[in-house]
């Protein structure tokens, strides 16, 4: 029988040795114990202050939707420092007075997902005014994937994508706080609590842990496992499925055909995939109040199954299927380059349509060289891989 994960936050909170008692704490609303309890609630019990909390994106309750900036606000009375609005990071007058600042949020596994910056740019404050920095671990729910992707590069690194990472990391937050401090912040004080019967063979569901939606449109474990790949589609005029029921799990256009393109990626034969064909109409985001076609996507072995990989065939096939209708989106940052690029960490990603390729030759490269991140990655592991992941 799987024992139940335990997570950092209930061990720091079971482990009366810290001396800490002015506190900030990062958190949204996956901040909570293995029983449902918010850890803000446990801290104040305990007899910690708390004199903040920083937000990420989403907000400090997670409703709001993906890249709407979040302002400060007050929750209970206590201040709350927007980490996703005017500063991307804590400032050196908001983390005076305090002993240590705490992070406590459910992260899914994937470079795009911009709590790991929150986390990153925190530090970097910290590495600068001296402040002690705590991160309590939490599973990765796509930690049993394989590592996927190539080492995002600083010429399209943002706050998408950065720190070498690729696009299925396969650490959990406290190992990428680590990692962060091994290669980035080497003098910030980081403590990691790590969690207890936690591996990564474990699915999410294993864990015995509630999943509480990181954000809107992560709604469920499997959503977070679909993301890196789907995602891609956020650089695209094709919907990603913003706006229905299944997010990430469906994507398409009014202008596409949904029974012809599930015929032509069956026949592409995507290890651990299979489709079918769907109609939906957004109620937000791309197409609002459009009827669209496209697909479904259904995990049918998740040891074999890879998100990116899949990702990759799915939009290359409808671009080379609707030429005519597919464009890539600007990047409302940089003028004359690509939001994909950010997402897939390849300068010019548009530019590998254009030649004769099939996905799979563009996914190989995509998927890059990342024997760097791997040797770093091995040095700072809390919890042992799967021989068969690595």
């Amino acid at each position: 029988m799987v024992k139940k994960v335990i997570p950092g936050a209930d061990l720091f909170l079971k482990d009366h040795t810290y001396k800490i008692k002015d506190i900030a704490l990062i958190t949204n609303h996956t901040g909570v114990t293995s029983t449902g309890i918010p850890v803000w609630k446990v801290l104040h019990r305990e007899g910690y202050k708390i004199k903040a909390f920083f937000s990420p994106e989403h907000g400090l309750h997670g409703e709001k939707q993906d890249a709407v900036p979040v302002k400060d606000t007050f929750f209970n009375e206590i201040p709350v420092h927007s980490l996703f609005g005017t500063h991307e990071k804590p400032t050196e007058a908001s983390l005076k007075n305090i002993d240590a600042l705490l992070y406590d949020i459910q992260d899914i596994g994937c470079r795009y997902y911009t709590y790991l910056y929150t986390l990153a740019y925190s530090m970097e404050a910290c590495n600068n005014t001296g402040t002690e920095i705590l991160v309590l671990d939490r599973p990765n729910p796509v930690g049993t994937l394989t590592v996927e992707g190539n080492e995002i590069q600083p010429s399209v690194s943002s706050f998408v994508g950065n720190f070498r990472l690729p696009n299925v990391h396969r650490l959990t937050v406290g190992e990428f706080a680590r990692y962060l401090k091994s290669f980035f912040f080497k003098d910030v004080n980081l403590h990691v609590v790590p969690m207890e019967n936690y591996s990564r063979s474990l699915s999410f569901e294993e864990s015995g842990l509630p999943w509480i939606a990181p954000s809107p449109n992560i709604p469920t474990p499997l959503t977070a496992v679909l993301y890196p790949g789907t995602c891609l589609f956020e650089g695209t005029n094709v919907s990603e499925g913003r706006g229905t029921t299944k997010p990430f799990e469906i994507i398409g256009a009014p202008w596409i055909d949904g029974e012809t393109l599930r015929e032509k990626l069956q026949h592409e034969n995507i290890p651990g995939a299979m489709f079918t064909s769907a109609y939906f109409t957004p109620v937000f985001s791309k197409y609002q109040g459009e009827q669209c076609e496209g697909v479904c996507l259904h995990i049918t072995d998740l040891k074999t199954f890879k998100p990116l990989l899949t990702g990759i065939i799915i939009l290359y096939t409808v671009y080379r299927l609707y030429p005519e209708d597919f464009t890539w989106k600007q990047d409302w940052e940089k003028e004359g380059s690509y939001f994909i690029d950010k997402l897939t960490g390849f300068k010019n990603t548009p530019a590998l349509s254009e030649r004769s390729r099939d996905a799979k030759s563009i996914y190989s490269i995509l998927n890059g060289k990342n024997t760097v991140y791997l040797n770093r990655r091995s040095n700072i592991l809390l919890y042992p891989d799967s021989p068969d992941t690595t």
